[in-house]
């Protein structure tokens, strides 16, 4: 019985042992992959996971028109215009134009009263007619005292005094025929005409009105072509030249540019500020603008072509030169550039050797480095 009972405890240690080694056996299989998962995951952390990038963080290289803009603002003026003066003291007795008159070159535009001074011809004439006259008794004398002299009737001083009055009234006579061209020059100025096709913008005087020597009687513009008188910073002038284009925006003509191309360029800066006068030119052939008319515009300078630009945090440097990240396959890049112009208003770099599609870290993020895989959210 003894036996029989000890027989039985080894048979139930024995299943006891068993079913603990089947214990133990699971620990050790769940411990393993637990190490082995521990192993992947310490190898996933020294080799680095996959940085999400952004949409912001990267760009993707476009070809593109990029010029630099230089803005500017003045106030339109006409190229030519004419200030008209009165070039005689007389009365004006006609006066067929008024301010916004559209006239010809040639039309009459003032009339003086002119019988003051076809009176003041009249008289200069008869002077000159009575200097001949004396000039042709004196010449007579001279004529015979020089005769009586070389027969011994008359001595030399005679003679001598005879051509001294000659030539005095030859003198005298020169300078009246002076007069008699000034006044009858001032008669021709008894009418004022139009030197130019234009439009009369000011006339401060009125019919009726006598007016003394070179008082201003009207001024004529011509609308035809307009000049904006503006003022650019110095630091941007040297971008500026001749035969530029610019658009022009216009004070009453919303959504609407006018085109212009600077014509001059003052050699000095206006005193007390840091701005150069550049004058730009509009054509105004269908006659919509006026003088005085506030304009605001944009200069177009160092107009690029088809180029790639890419912001300038998007240039990396090292040992070897400037480079990008570009993104390819999931992976960063080192790829090397050449850079060309920069547009720093618009904080973009012109560079080569990179393609058109290429997607290239923009963002400065500086610890990022090639070889490093990245993701980019969204895609």
């Amino acid at each position: 019985m003894y036996l029989e009972i000890n027989a039985r405890i080894e048979i139930q240690m024995t299943k006891i042992a068993r079913c603990n080694l089947g214990k133990l056996a699971v620990a050790v299989t769940v411990a393993i992959a637990i190490l082995n998962s521990a192993g992947r995951a310490i190898a996933q952390i020294k080799h680095g996971s996959p940085i999400e990038l952004a949409q912001a963080d990267v760009s993707t290289a476009v070809r593109q028109d990029i010029v630099n803009e230089v803005r500017i603002a003045g106030s339109l003026t006409p190229v030519r215009r004419s200030t008209l003066t009165s070039r005689v003291s007389s009365t004006i007795i006609e006066l067929p134009v008024q301010i916004g008159d559209v006239v010809k070159a040639g039309d009459l535009l003032v009339r003086f009263e002119t019988e003051a001074l076809g009176s003041a011809v009249t008289a200069r004439k008869a002077e000159v007619d009575a200097l001949n006259a004396q000039i042709e008794l004196a010449e007579s004398v001279f004529k015979r005292n020089t005769t009586l002299g070389e027969r011994g009737a008359a001595s030399e001083a005679t003679r001598l005094a005879a051509r001294a009055n000659v030539l005095n009234l030859r003198a005298q006579l020169r300078s009246k025929q002076a007069e008699v061209a000034d006044t009858e020059r001032s008669l021709s100025y008894a009418e004022l005409r139009a030197e130019f096709d234009g439009i009369i913008a000011a006339r401060p005087v009125e019919q009726g009105q006598t007016v003394p020597l070179n008082t201003e009687m009207m001024t004529i513009v011509e609308l035809n072509r307009m000049e904006v008188d503006a003022g650019v910073p110095t630091s941007r002038i040297p971008l500026v030249r001749p035969k530029q284009p610019v658009e022009l925006t216009v004070e009453g003509f919303p959504g609407r540019t006018f085109p212009g191309e600077v014509v001059r360029i003052s050699p000095t800066a206006v005193a007390g500020s840091r701005a150069v006068r550049v004058f730009i030119a509009i054509d105004n052939n269908d006659g919509l603008l006026r003088g005085g008319m506030f304009t605001t515009g944009i200069l177009k300078v160092d107009d690029q072509k088809d180029v790639i630009a890419l912001p300038a945090a998007s240039i990396r440097y090292d040992a070897v030169g400037p480079f990008v990240l570009k993104v390819e396959r999931g992976v960063l890049r080192r790829q090397p550039v050449e850079l060309g112009r920069s547009w720093s208003d618009r904080n973009l770099v012109q560079v080569s050797g990179v393609n058109e599609g290429d997607v290239i870290v923009s963002a400065p993020l500086p610890d990022l480095v090639a070889d490093t895989r990245v993701t980019i959210e969204g895609t």
